[in-house]
């Protein structure tokens, strides 16, 4: 398996998808995109967008992480 990298991540919400859960409750998605950004007809390394729905809950955690690590980026020997 080889790895892949992007240039952008992006969030967003679109009203339509939702997951039902028990009893009905609507629970909205976050989505959450790695690209590579806008492209030129002869950019011919560009990937396909990776694409994941995420809970509320699983949002927050991804969230809470990407700020300790970027917190721990900014001054590495501080804890």
């Amino acid at each position: 398996m080889t790895a892949e990298h992007r240039h952008e991540a992006q969030a967003t919400l679109t009203p339509a998808v939702c997951e039902h859960g028990v009893g009905g409750a609507r629970l909205q998605l976050v989505a959450v995109a790695l690209t590579d950004g806008p492209t030129t007809p002869d950019d011919q390394a560009q990937q396909p967008d990776v694409i994941c729905q995420l809970r509320p809950s699983e949002a927050r955690r991804l969230a809470t992480r990407l700020l300790e690590l970027s917190d721990h980026a900014e001054h590495p020997g501080r804890r």
